[in-house]
């Protein structure tokens, strides 16, 4: 059976210095690998136009399929139809037809028409045009070497719309392809040389499934990556594959799917008539501020608190003075205080209370920076745990202790 291989370039000085990251290839990655080819390499390169044609030339030579994004807005640092004149050795051709789009979706918004954009519609010599009804940049078709190289736009919304329109249709009359189906298990509790350990025999190279885990602020993510001669052939190859796995993980399964788990959680909490509320300290409104990413979360989610100061934990969430100078804000009996209190003050069936010590600095013996406890409050049964986090710094325990109390309240819902 044939293998089409690909190779994805991305282009720009803001990805290669940092002031903007890659999405793209990622997207790409996934879409690519699923219509059957076999990613072989990612390229980051800058605008130099040297380093650009040569980046574009070797990967023409390795692939059979190439995709590259950005390069192709109107200004003189967009490049790629210059490396891509270089490759097919001659100048770039004058589309009218593709300045008249530019011109009428500019118009179309209220726009000004710059001079600038007639580079735009430029091309290199054999070039096929590829029209993008959602931006500026058309893009272009070039064959090169032993592959075709796609040049699509670097704004991704541009970039996705292309794809769909232009490359995966090409793609899939491509003989004999193998398309990838990729499983997702998602773990949270061991550390990944633990996983990897009970996990061992999945991981060996040349599997089919492949096996491999990826890990995120305490989330681990084992992929299961099949291919087949069909989509559901490779759907069925991951699905024995997980339910082999199922059991080595057992609790430290906390669902499956490439759901966000924040996505997932409001999904269960509608589907269970779940109602719920907030009462963070050290997270600072983090939790919160996850769950209103999700459309249609006001359907269960009533509120929550920011109580951050002791005295805001008396004055929002009636926790009791004296069990603060007891126990110390961070501590399981404040915890539930907390989560008791946020039920009671807005009806919530459901509430969790995060506080801890996020540091750098605040943490004692008994307490060092990375202890956080939580209090969880459904239908007024409270329950509390302390987790003592490894200090890697403010943002990895504010983010790890987002992903506990969301696991925390998916097992209760799910239970």
């Amino acid at each position: 059976m044939t293998l089409h291989t690909a190779e994805v370039v991305a282009i720009g000085d803001e990805l290669i210095h940092g002031a903007m990251l890659d999405t793209n290839s990622r997207w790409l990655a996934s879409e690519l690998e699923s219509a059957g080819l076999s990613l072989q390499r990612i390229t980051v390169v800058g605008d130099d136009l040297a380093q650009l044609s040569d980046a574009i030339l070797q990967a023409c030579r390795r692939a059979s399929v190439v995709v590259s994004t950005g390069g192709l807005g109107p200004t003189l640092d967009d490049r790629t139809r210059e490396a891509g004149a270089q490759i097919a050795g001659g100048p770039c051709w004058f589309d009218e037809v593709s300045w008249l789009r530019i011109q009428d979706y500019l118009r179309g918004r209220k726009r000004p028409v710059p001079e600038s954009n007639r580079r735009q519609a430029e091309f290199p010599t054999g070039a096929v045009v590829l029209a993008n009804p959602v931006g500026t940049a058309p893009g272009f078709l070039l064959s090169a070497h032993r592959a075709h190289w796609f040049a699509l736009p670097g704004v991704p919304r541009e970039m996705q719309r292309m794809v769909q329109d232009h490359v995966l249709p090409w793609v899939r009359t491509l003989p004999s392809l193998q398309p990838s189906v990729q499983q997702l298990l998602r773990v949270i509790g061991p550390s990944e040389a633990m996983l990897g350990e009970r996990i061992a025999a999945f991981m060996h190279g040349g599997r089919n499934p492949a096996v491999g885990v990826t890990v995120g602020n305490g989330m681990i993510t084992i992929r299961i990556t099949g291919t087949a001669k069909t989509v559901a052939l490779a759907q069925q190859a991951c699905e024995a594959t997980a339910k082999e796995l199922r059991p080595l993980l057992a609790t430290w399964l906390l669902y499956e799917g490439a759901e966000e788990l924040h996505a997932l959680v409001v999904q269960r909490l509608i589907a269970r008539q779940v109602t719920l509320a907030l009462a963070e300290s050290c997270t600072g409104g983090l939790l919160a501020g996850r769950f209103t990413e999700v459309a249609g979360v006001s359907e269960v989610f009533l509120g929550g608190f920011v109580c951050y100061a002791n005295a805001a934990k008396v004055r929002d969430l009636a926790v009791e003075p004296a069990l603060l100078a007891m126990h110390g804000a961070v501590s399981e009996p404040v915890a539930a205080a907390m989560a008791t209190g946020a039920a009671q003050r807005t009806g919530a069936r459901l509430a969790i209370a995060i506080t801890g010590v996020a540091g750098p600095g605040g943490g004692t013996p008994d307490k060092p920076v990375g202890t956080v406890s939580f209090g969880l409050s459904l239908d007024g049964v409270v329950q509390t745990w302390t987790l003592r986090m490894p200090d890697l710094g403010r943002s990895f325990i504010r983010e790890r202790s987002v992903l506990e109390a969301l696991a925390a309240i998916l097992r209760s819902v799910q239970a």
